[in-house]
């Protein structure tokens, strides 16, 4: 059964709707869920997810970080449809997401709940929650959860009924304009531009939004020898950072 607290603010969303998910509602949600941050990705033909809510950068980067490497525990409850409840990141074996598992170190989180955004058999994205301490969800805040993800995808299927293009603007639009341009200089599909791209960011250890700007603004180029440059540099080594 849903709790007290869990039932007021979604009074509450139901009245402001999407103009309703602001930083201090995201804070008033993790103290009822008992999380420290949490972040609301959507998904749709043609995007692997834009991330359209946070309440704190943290958030954002935890979303970013597995936009970038194409897995973690977000990722796998949006293609599974399943629920990711994961208490202690620590434990988890590295084969599973070795990529994200050996950069979330660095950040300050132990525990990662992700609840997928679906209605039936459509898979709208996922609702993800944070905590920088392990330790499960507990039954009660793993219920107020689905309930709040359930709402959260009535919400914005309704608000969001003009289209998913307009949600690229909210954060993640210089990388789908990055990867358009590098898609059309190397004549590859979108999704392999986006795989260079990821690898690009990773390999540079840069995130993923800054590497992009760099691209849309012609700061850094993709040829198809396979090669990254700067816009000062040659036909020489590259640098890391793909800077002059």
């Amino acid at each position: 059964m849903v709790s007290d607290r869990m039932a007021a603010l979604l009074d509450e969303l139901a009245v402001r709707r999407t103009d309703g998910l602001d930083a201090s509602f995201a804070g008033r949600c993790c103290a009822v869920l008992g999380v420290d941050g949490l972040a609301v990705t959507l998904s749709s033909s043609g995007y692997e997810g834009e991330l359209v809510w946070s309440g704190d950068p943290l958030s954002a980067q935890l979303d970013d970080l597995q936009f970038t490497l194409g897995e973690g525990p977000s990722t796998d409850a949006a293609r599974g449809g399943v629920l990711i409840l994961e208490s202690d990141l620590l434990l988890v074996p590295a084969v599973r997401w070795p990529g994200f598992l050996d950069a979330v170190r660095s950040l300050e989180m132990r525990a990662v709940f992700a609840v997928p955004l679906q209605i039936g058999a459509i898979q709208v994205g996922v609702f993800t929650c944070r905590r920088s301490e392990a330790g499960p969800l507990g039954n009660s805040a793993l219920t107020d959860a689905l309930v709040l993800a359930d709402a959260l995808t009535l919400v914005l299927l309704g608000d969001v009924a003009i289209g998913f293009a307009e949600l690229a603007a909210l954060h993640r639009a210089e990388v789908h304009q990055a990867t358009g341009m590098i898609s059309v200089r190397l004549g590859v599909a979108p999704a392999i531009a986006l795989v260079r791209l990821r690898a690009y960011a990773f390999a540079a250890e840069r995130p993923i939004l800054d590497v992009a700007k760099d691209v849309v603004a012609r700061k850094l180029h993709f040829p198809a020898d396979g090669t990254a440059r700067g816009e000062n540099e040659d036909n020489g080594t590259q640098r890391p950072d793909g800077c002059g």
